[in-house]
């Protein structure tokens, strides 16, 4: 197995967790049953010395002090089994002490507090307590002993087992966490397989989803989402692709062969007179294109963006109408403006707004018959300047209203040549609106015309008076 796979790390972990959890309880087991034998053996202990302390205050009540020795061994037979005592009068004589606690070290004489201690003696543990008691005017050190030698070697032998516990627990979790991370992985073995089968040629392949909704299924999802937006940009640009080859293969072939024909006949200077006006007309027609591919690419990329600055939407709208107007005269289409006769100030690029408003005018020229009209307006509406460009044009049929905009798409299957367009102009309208912090929307029915409506959000600032901006279009 490799050392940098997941199901190694998972592995190691869970080994490393379930080993330290088993080292921890062991721990946990191993002190609180030699804290609980301990604690037992000195609520014996005690009790055995109050006792014995009660014995003594007995004796001297009924004044029968003489022969204690004795007395105590009798007392002591009344002892828990293993339980022992040692008694000593204040003069460090030995009162009484059984032969099976002779092992035992005796306490100091005149001990001030109760002492509590371990003793090992002859491969024997004991556990002992001892204290000083006045009774009446005599002075006694007691002293209490239980051999908790099966107890200790009890402990221990439970110490040695789960040490060997420890390195089996060990074993067994790094199998079971081997078996449980590849059960856990087999998913993401069969999204790799599935992923690293899909290229340009089956794109339209997805991910199975295990349905319980957990977090590979969205991972699943996920990569089916982003595999969606690659088909379609895929598709997109495989459209666009055909789409340029048609729009340059019409120009490059009436220029090659208006050359061909001025190449045959060189003395009619009428006709290459004509040749060479076709050849500039149609040059023309490819530059356009390619500009406007050009502006198309680099209107995705932020940093193109431009910097944005303030300026008044219906003063820049209304310095171009007289150009379009003169456009739009040379197929006898009237152009009316409507303005509110309110200052709308907006907050983006100058040169965008009127390249989007001269798309948007060259649109409605194109697809408005002679002799009709197109009207421009601009106006405030909430925080919003709005502008809006409606023609009396062939209109837009409805399935083709949600994706005039997406880049590539174009209406006119047929591409028609000799409209003077390259089908590409409302989608450069919708990117660098995007960038520049507005939008686009379209009304239309089939032949009754169509409305575009732009808009920008108002900003709080007067812009400043300027004058026509002649931006390239």
């Amino acid at each position: 197995m490799k050392v940098s796979t997941i199901r190694f790390r998972l592995t190691v972990w869970y080994a490393a967790l379930v080993t330290a959890t088993v080292l921890v309880l062991g721990i946990v087991v191993y002190v609180s049953a030699a804290w609980g034998v301990r604690k037992a053996a000195d609520a014996e202990l005690t009790s055995g010395l109050n006792g014995i302390e009660t014995f003594l205050n007995h004796k001297l009540a009924i004044h029968e002090m003489n022969n204690l020795g004795e007395e105590l061994r009798e007392h002591s037979s009344l002892m828990p089994r293993g339980k022992m005592f040692r008694v000593r009068d204040g003069n460090g004589v030995l009162v009484y002490q059984p032969d099976a606690m002779a092992p035992v070290s005796d306490l100091q004489p005149y001990a001030a507090e109760l002492h509590k201690g371990n003793q090992v003696s002859d491969g024997h543990v004991f556990r002992t307590i001892s204290r000083m008691a006045q009774i009446g005017p005599y002075k006694f050190s007691l002293q209490a002993a239980v051999d908790q030698t099966d107890y200790r070697n009890l402990i221990n032998r439970l110490a040695l087992l789960l040490a060997a516990c420890l390195p089996l627990a060990g074993i067994l979790a790094a199998l079971g966490g081997h078996w449980m991370s590849g059960r856990v992985l087999t998913p993401v073995d069969r999204i790799t397989a599935t992923a690293s089968t899909i290229d340009a040629h089956n794109l339209q392949l997805r991910l199975s989803l295990q349905g319980n909704g957990d977090e590979l299924d969205q991972l699943s999802q996920t990569i089916n989402s982003m595999l969606d937006r690659i088909e379609s940009a895929y598709d997109r640009v495989a459209q666009f692709t055909a789409d340029a080859s048609h729009e340059l293969r019409s120009p490059v072939a009436v220029v090659r062969s208006t050359a061909e024909l001025l190449l045959m006949d060189l003395a009619d200077g009428n006709r290459i007179r004509r040749g060479l006006t076709n050849i500039v007309e149609e040059s023309d027609s490819m530059a356009r294109l390619i500009a406007d591919l050009l502006t198309l690419a680099r209107s995705g990329l932020e940093a193109n963006a431009g910097q944005r600055e303030l300026f008044d939407l219906g003063a820049s709208v209304s310095a171009l109408v007289p150009r379009a107007r003169e456009q739009a005269s040379l197929k006898h289409i009237d152009l009316v403006l409507h303005e509110s006769g309110v200052s709308l100030p907006v907050q983006s690029n100058q040169m965008v707004a009127e390249r989007v408003f001269m798309i948007l005018v060259d649109n409605a020229i194109r697809y408005t018959p002679t002799g009709g009209s197109i009207t421009v307006g601009t106006w405030r509406e909430d925080n919003r300047c709005c502008l809006s460009v409606t023609d009396t044009g062939i209109g837009i049929a409805p399935e083709h209203q949600s994706r005039i905009f997406d880049r590539f798409y174009r209406v006119d299957s047929a591409r028609t040549p000799g409209d003077g367009g390259s089908g590409l102009g409302l989608a450069i309208a919708r990117n660098l609106l995007e960038l520049h912090g507005g939008g686009i929307s379209v009304e239309s029915q089939r032949g009754k015309g169509s409305s575009f409506l732009v808009w920008f959000d108002t900003s709080d600032t007067q812009a400043p008076a300027r004058g026509l901006n002649f931006s390239t279009v």
